[in-house]
């Protein structure tokens, strides 16, 4: 790295904290040395599991980024999406329809939560683990790192029919992304640069058919796509292939600002991604981002930061199992 490099990192890290300490402070009193004397081991054990991880499949950096997102979106940064049902009548967060069969990383989460207790039993939340190990995801596959504020309290409820409403949709125009994003603190520029998380992870193809085979019910190809990109689709995503996947950007895995020059130049796949630039908020960071693409990485970090801070609606204590929550005594 060169010296040049070395100072943007500096500045990037000062200015991060700069804006946090700014920032109104969440009731969970967050810091990043919430760990230095009772788990001082627990970011670098993270770490090295999520490297090995993701070593092993990239596609999982997306999918453990993914989980921290929906978390917090539903109750707050609380781990409720990793638990599983223990009531055949009352399903929880994970078996929503807009979690189930796609969220995935669970098993892997399991297993780092397994080796926390085994060094530091009854200490690190689910919920902190999920915010470090989206961070360690991220960088692994070309992102900045950005200081983890930690000391979040797991919940114990965790209810389905609360996600619809909750998390952003594929369908979402620009003003509903920017409602959803709201109902939990973020700002319309937190929504765009949050939406760059969309960098890296595939889709179903069926998920923009629409945009693809039957724009407006009318039976043709979204006229504002690149009409080489569609045809192009059309070979990758055939109508009778609906569950086939299709990288969300054209890097195809590396965390970068290609997201937005895709955008750009109408290579974009969800609604909820191309409608950005329908307002002109969006359009002036889509430019900025690819004319200074370290623009995007150093935002990134402090949207995740100021979404890892959305309070938990109802904590509850520390779960030794991330999917299972036990009485309290």
């Amino acid at each position: 790295m060169d010296f040049r490099s070395i100072e943007v990192q500096r500045w990037m890290l000062a200015a991060i904290l700069a804006v946090v300490l700014a920032a109104v402070v969440s009731e969970a009193q967050l810091s990043t040395d919430f760990y230095d004397s009772t788990c001082p081991q627990a970011a670098s054990i993270v770490k090295q599991k999520v490297d090995a991880f993701v070593e092993a499949d990239r596609g999982l950096a997306a999918a453990l980024m993914r989980l921290h997102f929906h978390d917090c979106f539903v109750r707050g940064c609380d781990g409720s999406v990793l638990l599983n049902s223990t009531d055949p009548n009352i399903l929880t967060e994970k078996s929503a329809l807009l979690n189930n069969n796609s969220l995935r990383g669970f098993e892997q989460i399991d297993e780092i939560k397994m080796e926390l207790e085994c060094a530091c039993p009854g200490v690190v939340s689910c919920a902190d683990i999920l915010a470090l190990v989206a961070r360690d995801a991220t960088v692994k596959v070309g992102g900045w790192s950005w200081p983890v504020f930690l000391g979040r309290i797991d919940g114990a409820g965790s209810f389905a029919d609360e996600v619809n409403g909750s998390l952003p949709e594929r369908r979402d125009n620009f003003t509903k992304l920017v409602e959803t994003f709201a109902k939990v603190g973020l700002d319309a520029k937190d929504m765009i640069i949050l939406s760059g998380g969309h960098s890296i992870g595939q889709v179903h193809c069926g998920a923009f058919f629409e945009r693809l085979y039957n724009f407006e019910g009318q039976n043709i190809t979204d006229p504002s796509m690149d009409p080489e990109f569609a045809e192009m689709l059309k070979v990758q995503c055939p109508q009778t292939k609906p569950f086939g996947f299709m990288a969300l950007d054209a890097s195809n895995g590396t965390f970068d600002s290609t997201y937005y020059l895709d955008l750009l130049t109408n290579k974009g796949l969800l609604e909820s991604d191309v409608t950005l630039l329908s307002d002109p908020l969006g359009v002036e960071y889509a430019i900025k981002a690819v004319q200074d693409p370290n623009t995007f990485l150093f935002d990134f970090g402090i949207a995740m930061i100021k979404m890892g801070n959305i309070p938990s609606v109802d904590p509850y204590g520390w779960r030794s199992h991330c999917a299972f929550t036990e009485p309290k005594h």
